[in-house]
């Protein structure tokens, strides 16, 4: 009998003998999935054997784990050596991966969605039970950092096995056969582009400063009572960790804190509460972390690896990227849609640019909004630039008997002419789709100071367009060159500059980016599309 077998051979210890045979048999060959056990390894693996060697799922507190069939399948491949514990207490590997549970927030997900609360228990009273347990969450985890865990066409959690383009099998391998720590190879399944990564240094980073409260709180306006508005702001800046009880009472502390808050949150550092900063305070912490976990979680659905060269506009930052050989080139502030006119999510290839373009008015704009304005004013069409077709064919306004038309029946087109006036600006930039969305500079310069910036009907309007027209005719190689683009503009010519290597434009609605100092930005969710997918998801997970 070999020595690391010797047992005392009372009833007991003889049929665990007669066990152990049958569960060893080439226990040397890493490469069929098995490796050399101490004589303390023997034994748990018999008695993981003797416990899950005949389920067919696993179940804790009523619920199966969600990678309970896989869990067995593995444990029945390397025939129930142990991976994660000793005989006493989780080994190195064991608390390693506990530590992955434990701080599952600081990627994005939660520690529930790996039963956390059950292997805790089990940790402290049935290591053969964390063992499953630990498995089971290194599975799903792998898939949940690669893949996501949100169904993104029905909005519920979901593990995403099938969806992989490796094995989770393959991963444990590595940390079973070849003691690689389990962290390194769960980590190294997160989306390697820079929005990610800096979104998820920035998570870290808040985690570390804040605690993650539930406190919600209703923050009067300003514009009622600004003693009680700022009283309230003091109490949510408090309860929110923002501002500790040996400050409250110092007004320029208060200052700097809510100044601070408000750059977090993507927002302009005035000091005033006014309606975007009292949403922000009203919200928990908690609520901010789903937001950065939503946005990681997006950022799983894209490709492992973008084109060199595209725009993404981020649809609550109010901000557009043109990047271009990996590398950010221009950064522009935005104007999106208005709540009532929300700007969609879609992505498309960016084909031209026109110069001093006329704008052919939707629709639901001429039929309403300027309908509205010449039956107030019938120089309004003459005023604004705008011509009347019908049937192709140019009308004279001042011929129309405009009390008469009936939004229902609106019978022209609407053409505003090119312009300093027109409502697209000087340039436009065309990227093809089926939501007539289209980027465009404008007349109204004013609005881009703001820091909320949803007022359009749904196109994207640039600030310092002619900036971007500039990098992306020199990134094209275009025979025009981008120096002359102003001269251009300013001769009043309309000219259509097809791109010689047209490019993606994705228009996104992220309301968390990290930032290159290694902070979290929160912005606002405008258009409140974020619960839609939280409700269902990580929600279930929060007590």
């Amino acid at each position: 009998m070999p020595s690391f077998l010797y047992l005392s051979l009372d009833m007991k210890d003889l049929l665990k003998y007669i066990l152990i045979p049958s569960l060893i048999v080439s226990l040397g060959s890493c490469a069929a999935g098995k490796k050399d056990l101490s004589e303390e390894e023997v034994a748990i693996q018999e008695e993981l054997a003797s416990k899950f060697g005949n389920q067919e799922f696993l179940i804790y507190e009523k619920d199966t784990l969600l990678a309970s069939k896989e869990v067995l399948d593995y444990y029945n491949d390397i025939e129930f050596a142990p991976i994660w514990i000793g005989e006493n207490e989780l080994t190195e590997k064991g608390e390693d991966m506990y530590a992955m549970v434990e701080n599952a927030r600081d990627f994005g997900l939660l520690p529930e969605m790996f039963d956390y609360s059950t292997l805790s228990k089990m940790k402290d009273s049935s290591l053969l039970d964390a063992e499953m347990i630990l498995t089971n969450a290194f599975f799903l985890m792998s898939t949940h950092l690669s893949e996501g865990c949100i169904d993104s066409a029905t909005y519920t959690y979901v593990w995403k096995k099938d969806e992989l383009s490796y094995s989770i099998t393959d991963d444990l391998d590595k940390v079973y056969l070849e003691s690689t720590p389990a962290s390194e190879v769960l980590i190294s399944r997160q989306p390697k582009n820079w929005e990610y990564q800096q979104l998820q240094k920035g998570l870290v980073t808040f985690l570390d400063s804040f605690a993650l409260d539930t406190n919600h709180f209703s923050i009067p306006a300003f514009k009622e009572d600004s003693a009680i508005c700022y009283q309230a702001a003091n109490e949510a800046l408090h309860k929110h960790g923002f501002l500790d009880s040996t400050e409250r009472t110092n007004d320029s502390i208060f200052i700097a804190r809510l100044q601070e808050f408000q750059l977090l949150n993507g927002l302009k550092d005035d000091a005033v509460v006014g309606k975007w900063t009292g949403r922000a305070l009203g919200k928990s912490n908690m609520d901010r972390f789903l937001q950065a976990a939503l946005s990681m979680e997006k950022w799983k659905w894209k490709p492992d690896t973008l084109p060199e060269k595209y725009i993404r506009v981020n649809i609550p930052e109010f901000t557009l990227y043109f990047v271009d050989s990996n590398e950010v080139k221009r950064k522009h502030r935005v104007v999106v849609g208005a709540y009532t006119t929300q700007t969609p999510e879609f992505s498309a290839e960016m084909k031209r640019m026109v110069t001093n373009p006329f704008w052919h008015v939707p629709y639901s704009i001429s039929s309403t909004e300027i309908l509205y304005g010449v039956k107030k004013d019938s120089s309004y069409l003459r005023k604004k630039g705008y011509k009347i077709f019908k049937n192709g064919v140019q009308q004279d306004a001042a011929q129309v008997d405009w009390s008469k038309i009936r939004q229902g029946s609106f019978p022209y087109k609407v053409r505003q002419d090119g312009g300093g006036g027109n409502s697209l600006g000087r340039l436009k930039f065309l990227f093809p789709n089926s939501n007539f969305v289209f980027i465009h500079d404008t007349p109204s310069k004013r609005l881009f100071n703001n820091d909320v910036r949803a007022y359009s009907h749904g196109c994207v309007r640039l600030d310092q367009p002619f900036d971007l027209g500039k990098a992306m005719l020199t990134a094209d190689a275009h025979e025009v060159p981008a120096d002359t683009l102003d001269s251009i503009i300013v001769r009043g010519q309309q000219r259509v500059l097809e791109l010689n290597d047209p490019f993606m434009v994705y228009i996104e609605y992220y309301t968390a980016t990290g930032d290159s100092s290694g902070n979290v930005v929160f912005h606002p969710d405008i258009y409140n599309r974020d619960i839609k997918y939280l409700e269902n998801s990580f929600k279930k997970f929060i007590d």
